[in-house]
């Protein structure tokens, strides 16, 4: 019979089956997911299938066709009519032949709920097709190994690069800051509020003017020319759920991007600013104030001129994570809050945090850069499979 597909978010799952099996074989088990998982529509078709659903055993054959190296793929059964046993043949096949995918089993209750962090992080994944990432000005001179090319962003995850140099991006001091912005900074009176207002007012309208769906600043040439900081600008953005970056960091903002997918929250992009034992300082000025239990405003720490976010994070256990430039590996791990000294060589809003012995082996001998990114709560299960998903690594 022809090929059912079905679409989950964009997620196309093929039902495999012996030739001779009957159609109601593949509706039935078009209906048992949309029970477990809330699918509502079908299609039939030829396409790229993230995910291979057997049905019986004699399918073997057939689903080798539809192996793809391109995308890392899910086999899933259960085990009525051999179809978890044709699913293991082909996991072998796969093997050795160097496909990278995943075997789920839908009797066994972490499979289904892996399942459901799969279809979760492929979903937001998917939606980053099509999406428009501004990077005002370059990437900063520091960031060595931060830097990642159009064609990689658009390979990788489909998002488009829309470079904007300084001198298109408009004057700042032509715009008019938001009520709702001084408000959000009120208790900075004492600061110039207006100008840093008006970095957010012309954010915003590069925003509109470009339909950006998240950007990133080369923040220092602005705080060197005119003594004015985009650091409560992308504090106040980020907490209207647009990702905004610092310091032109691709990396950072491509996480944020897709963290925001993911979770419906902004991460905060922090600087890993020392590392004591098992203890890792996280500092940075741009903090969203959601995170935040209280805040002020302070000057930009490394310049001391302009305004940035000095506050005290909410959450006791976060997690944190980082790309690589190739957008094919993930460093993540799981964090507890523990008290420490507030540092006064470093970034205004501050983040002592305690890490296992593995993480922080990795974070000293194989970093993918400085920049990491602070999410509240224990994502390591999603994160984990965003790591399958862009490294195309077998779980």
């Amino acid at each position: 019979m022809q090929a059912i597909f079905i679409f989950v978010e964009h997620i196309s799952i093929k039902t495999l089956a012996h030739a001779a099996a009957p159609e109601r074989l593949h509706s039935g088990a078009l209906e048992t997911l949309k029970l477990l998982y809330g699918i509502e529509s079908a299609a039939s078709g030829e396409r790229q299938s993230q995910v291979l659903y057997f049905l019986s055993g004699g399918s073997e054959a057939e689903a080798i066709k539809f192996l793809d190296r391109s995308v890392f793929q899910i086999l899933l059964a259960d085990g009525k009519s051999n179809a978890f046993a044709s699913a293991m043949e082909v996991k072998a096949y796969s093997m050795q032949h160097g496909y990278h995918n995943v075997l789920l089993c839908l009797e066994d209750e972490n499979d289904k709920h892996q399942l459901q962090n799969y279809f979760l992080v492929m979903s937001a994944l998917n939606r980053l097709k099509g999406k428009k990432l501004g990077l005002i000005g370059e990437v900063s001179d520091w960031l060595v190994a931060s830097t990642i090319s159009e064609m990689t962003l658009k390979e990788k995850l489909g998002i488009d690069l829309i470079r904007i140099p300084w001198k298109d991006a408009g004057n700042y001091s032509d715009f008019e800051p938001g009520e709702e912005f001084l408000d959000c900074f009120r208790a900075g009176r004492q600061f110039n509020l207006v100008d840093a207002g008006k970095v957010e007012s012309m954010l915003q309208k590069l925003i509109t003017v470009h339909q950006l769906d998240a950007l990133t600043v080369e923040c220092f040439s602005l705080v060197q020319k005119n003594s004015v900081t985009a650091c409560l600008g992308l504090s106040f953005l980020n907490d209207l759920g647009i990702p905004a970056g610092c310091e032109g960091d691709l990396c950072s903002i491509t996480g944020m991007m897709i963290t925001r997918e993911i979770s419906g929250v902004v991460p905060w992009m922090a600087n890993v600013a020392s590392i004591k034992g098992s203890d890792v300082l996280l500092a940075h000025c741009t903090a969203p104030v959601k995170m935040l239990s209280e805040y002020h405003v302070n000057t930009h720490f490394e310049t001391g001129r302009g305004t940035a976010v000095h506050g005290r994070m909410k959450t006791r256990e976060l997690s944190i994570f980082r790309l690589n430039n190739a957008l094919d590996k993930l460093f993540y791990a799981y964090g507890e809050v523990v008290d420490g000294i507030y540092e006064k060589h470093a970034c205004r809003t501050q983040l002592h945090v305690r890490l296992d012995y593995e993480a922080v082996n990795e974070l000293r001998t194989q970093p993918h850069g400085n920049h990491h990114l602070v999410l509240p709560g224990d994502w390591s299960d999603k994160l984990n499979v965003l790591a399958n998903l862009l490294g195309n690594q077998d779980s």
